[in-house]
């Protein structure tokens, strides 16, 4: 419900992927639900984890507007808080398959390129800042650039 209620809420400020690359503070719930996630996920992590890879999927073969949101929340999300992040890269790595890697194409293949470009620049900052499954996200990302 936490995800739900900061997906509604990201996507009634105008939550995109431009903002989430500026760091917009337009959306003022997103910061209680890093905190309510924080404080959840000593004790939760798995159902967490599992939400957050659920959502993620769910949104890629969807056209629905807040769908389309899902994956610049949780970026968002993953910007403010190293232990969701954390949590939830090793298995995002392991699920980017090619099927899922033409979702998250074509799901961004309609988006303005200086959205685009801002995207891009989050998931690197991401990576850079990745300890979690480094290798296995190194390896992956080797492999996938040259198969």
């Amino acid at each position: 419900r936490v995800l739900s209620c900061g997906l509604k809420d990201f996507c009634a400020h105008g939550g995109d992927a431009a903002g989430t690359a500026a760091g917009d503070k337009r959306v003022p719930k997103i910061a209680s639900v890093v905190g309510i996630l924080g404080h959840l996920a000593s004790r939760h992590a798995g159902s967490i984890k599992q939400e957050l890879l659920r959502m993620f999927h769910e949104s890629l073969g969807s056209s629905r507007e807040h769908h389309k949101a899902t994956v610049p929340f949780l970026l968002q999300l993953a910007l403010m808080s190293p232990t969701l992040l954390a949590t939830v890269s090793p298995e995002l790595v392991d699920s980017l398959k090619p099927p899922v890697l033409n979702q998250l194409h074509q799901h961004f293949s309609a988006m303005p390129r200086d959205e685009l470009d801002g995207v891009v620049g989050v998931v690197v900052h991401l990576l850079c800042h990745t300890s979690a499954g480094a290798l296995r996200t190194l390896r992956f990302l080797l492999a996938t650039a040259a198969p």
